[in-house]
């Protein structure tokens, strides 16, 4: 098997822009999990448990509320009054009433850019369209419902799956090593398996957090290892003479 450096240019480029993209895209996804699921406090444990187990002392609207008031661009200076409205109608038994009054027109003004019926069925947002709706997400949270694990899952480990294949057989084909290449090339399949499992074990359990944790930090980032390695290889080593 030709290796790495002995590929033809045009093997070498092809190779290279597939290598620059999906890196690139890897680090887009790394950044958006960082911002939607962390927030403004970062990445932590807590933010990690709280999207799959919930924060179960308060409602789903009560929980996401600062982060949706921030993504939508409200003022900071308004952002109480729409969080006292909401704590309000929610603690005296989020009455039909109250939400005409108060909580219909600051969610019609702040929030119905992203969770109108149209919009929430194209980014598989909750809808506040109406009463209904938002009385559902008024409820505790208990973190990502299982048909939205499901249908991430479902996007996730077909598009990594076929990225870390690539990337792996690109890699294969590097100076290394033959067990810490075989370590990673199998490594990211193993992680997303467990990040994908521990989803569903954190929504049960937060105990189970670790799993998501270490799934994270070790599939995406590893194939990132795996392709910049290869890169190097690739345009840095030279091939080897013919025998």
């Amino acid at each position: 098997m030709r290796q790495l450096p002995e590929l033809s240019i045009a093997e070498k480029l092809v190779h290279t822009g597939f290598i620059f993209l999906v890196g690139l895209g890897l680090l887009v996804a790394e950044a958006y999990v960082y911002v939607t699921v962390g927030g403004k406090q970062g990445l932590t444990v807590q933010a990690v448990t709280e999207h799959y187990y919930g924060n179960r002392s308060s409602s789903t609207l009560q929980t996401v509320l600062p982060r949706m008031m921030s993504f939508a661009g409200m003022p900071a200076s308004e952002q109480p009054k729409m969080t006292a409205a909401v704590n309000h109608w929610i603690a005296n038994g989020e009455s039909k009433a109250e939400y005409e009054s108060s909580i219909k027109p600051l969610i019609a003004a702040n929030c119905l850019k992203c969770h109108s019926v149209a919009m929430s069925a194209q980014l598989h947002n909750p809808p506040l369209a109406s009463y209904d709706d938002v009385r559902k997400v008024a409820q505790v949270d208990t973190g990502m419902s299982l048909s939205s694990m499901l249908l991430n899952g479902m996007v996730h480990l077909t598009m990594l799956g076929v990225i870390f294949w690539i990337a792996g057989w690109i890699f294969s084909k590097a100076r290394f090593p033959s067990l810490p290449k075989y370590v990673l090339i199998i490594l990211p399949f193993i992680a997303m398996s467990i990040d994908f499992a521990g989803w569903f074990l954190t929504h049960q359990n937060p105990i189970f957090v670790w799993m998501v944790l270490i799934g994270g930090a070790l599939s995406c980032p590893v194939a990132l290892l795996e392709m910049f390695l290869s890169l190097i290889q690739m345009w840095f080593l030279k091939a080897r003479p013919a025998v």
